[in-house]
This record gives C-alpha cells, structure tokens and sequence, in this order.
C-alpha cells in the first residue's frame, strides 16, 4: 500500500502540503489541491487511521446524516441506504441532528476526522459552509432529499414541484374549486417546492374559472399541524372550501380528525389528498388519495451514485438525478362534478 511520502513525492509537493490537503485546509492553492487529489486517486491512496485499525469493521463507511427517523420517510430512505451499502461490502454510520445546526456541525466534524470512505446528507440546515471540508478533500458526498443552489456533487431528489402540481390539479379535474392547503415548514426545501407547485397550477388556470386555493396559518409535517390549521380555518373563515391538500400524509391524518371533530363528512362534504404514500394511508377512512414519493429508490439510488464515487467507477461531473412523482387514488377524493 502506498504511503504519504509516496504520494507527495507523486505530485511533487511536501508531506505537510499533502497532510492539509487531505484534512480540508483552505491554505492550499485550488491547483495544488488538484494535484495532490490526482495523486491519491491515481496511487488509491488510503490514509491509515487509528480507530480503524482497532476496529476493521469500520473499513468501508459512509456516514448518514439524516434529520430525524421518526415516521416513515427518513426511516425508508435510511433502510434502502443500509440495504444497498450492505449489499456492496460498506457499513453505515448513521447520525440524527433533529434539525439542530450544533448536532450537524458536530457531527460532521466526527465524520471527517473519522475519515469516512464518503457521506449521504438529508436536509442540511446548517448550510452549504458545514460540507466544505469534504469538498476540499475530495471525500464524495451525494444529497438526497435536499435541494441546493450549487451543484458540486451527486443529488437525488424527488420533483415536489410537479407532486405539489398534479395534487392541485387532480382535485381541479374532480370539480374542486375551493381547496384549502396545509403547508410544510417554511424552512424545508420539499415543502416550499410542493406548494410552488401549486401556485404554478393556478398561474395555469384561466381567472374566469374561478378556482381559489386558500393556505392555512399552520405549518408543520405533524398531524397536530394539519389538525391546527384545519380548526383555526374553520373558526376564522368557516368551511368555504370543499377539498384539502396537505403537505403530507401526517398532517392529512390530522386534517380528517378535526374535520370528523366538527361534523364534516368525508368525502361527500370535504375531499382530501395528502402526499407521500404513507404505510398508513390505505388505512384511514376513508382511505386516502396521496402523491406517492418513491422514498426506497430515493435511498437506493443515493447510495448507488456514492459508492460508484468512492470505487473511481464514476469521476464526471456530478448527477442531479430527479424521481418522478405519481398519484394513487383511493376513496377520500369525491368527483363533484357529477353532482
């Protein structure tokens, strides 16, 4: 195996240059960086590190940063990533910051000292700035779930903006004119685009047909969320819409609680649609309408893309690769039209 002398002999730099490269220095110049990283790609260099070599178990490790697992989303997208990088001979070190900036800081820096053979984020709230050091040091990183401005390495995400379309337009092609929307958090990526998905569907329908999406005050993932902005809706404006779309299926499950706690049938007073698919959705009732997203291939694919980065299979340009979304069609949605 090659050593670090041989790789700073290679691109004809000094040990301590190769050393801060390695670690993600800023004081190195971009060509410098260049050639020190060709050098240990082309010598498959692979520094010897002490907690490795106590526990060799650990060789082949990508670290998982995910904000949560509670629920059915991340936990989906965790089991894919931990089926796939099983399958291919790599363990999973895998971190929960809750949406903690600190957490995420923190545990990145375990993830680069530690010098994990390559990382998968979920939604980074920390920003772009966290993730430089990798970047630096030519440790390959794919994003899934996440969206950001540059592209710099491998994104899998699922196109919310079309989900967050063919839900408004679904209830619209059922008769619906009057659609009250719960919305995600105002800081996730997926919720902003599944609701500028909406907005691009109304941009899209003629004013003279007369369709009106109202948003609810209520922002949130949970059920409580969906519960809230149903009940402040009501209490404020009463029931001037004849359909939901949630953000979610969670805040959906709320939804249908609070409309039930008021008296209203579902669906022949009030449709719903939710989005995601849940375990759950087929079992509420009525059953649920939802916009599936493809959270297994979502995994799947993440890891496919990185471990294709770290065995040199795939060292062009980076993929920003798109799931399609789809609707599935249970009881909760009633065509109006034919009444």
């Amino acid at each position: 195996m090659p050593n670090i002398r041989e790789v700073a002999k290679h691109s004809q730099v000094s040990i301590a240059t190769v050393s801060r490269v390695l670690n993600g220095s800023e004081n190195v110049s971009p060509e410098t960086r260049k050639k020190v990283l060709k050098a240990v790609k082309e010598l498959n260099y692979r520094p010897a590190f002490s907690f490795k070599e106590k526990n060799s178990t650990l060789l082949n490790t990508i670290g998982v940063l995910i904000p949560d697992i509670r629920g059915y989303h991340y936990s989906d997208i965790v089991m894919a990533i931990d089926e796939y990088a099983y399958s291919k001979g790599f363990n999973v070190m895998l971190a929960l910051p809750k949406w903690e900036v600190d957490i995420e800081q923190q545990v990145l820096d375990q993830y680069f000292r530690r010098k994990v053979d390559g990382v998968i984020l979920g939604e980074l709230f920390g920003g772009g700035e966290l993730i430089r050091r990798f970047e630096k040091s030519g440790v390959p990183i794919v994003v899934v779930d996440f969206v950001v401005e540059e592209i710099n390495f491998d994104i899998v995400n699922v196109d919310n903006v079309a989900g967050g379309y063919l839900g408004a337009k679904y209830l619209y092609e059922h008769g619906h004119r009057k659609i009250l929307f719960i919305p995600g958090p105002e800081m996730s990526p997926a919720a902003i685009d599944r609701e500028r998905g909406i907005r691009r569907f109304l941009n899209r329908v003629s004013p003279k047909q007369d369709v009106e999406v109202f948003f609810a005050d209520s922002r949130g993932y949970n059920s409580e969320d969906g519960w809230n902005g149903v009940k402040d809706h009501l209490k404020s404006k009463g029931l001037n819409f004849t359909a939901i779309f949630a953000v979610n299926d969670w805040t959906a499950l709320g939804a249908i609680d609070a409309l039930k706690d008021e008296g209203v049938r579902l669906p022949e007073d009030v449709s719903i649609v939710g989005f995601d698919d849940a375990p759950f959705a087929q079992y509420t009732n009525p059953r649920l309408t939802t916009i599936i997203q493809p959270r297994l291939e979502m995994g799947r694919v993440a890891t496919q893309l990185l471990i294709e980065r770290i065995s040199e299979k795939n060292q062009g340009l980076p993929r920003n690769v798109i799931l399609p979304t789809k609707i599935v069609e249970r009881e909760s949605v009633r065509d109006i039209r034919k009444t």
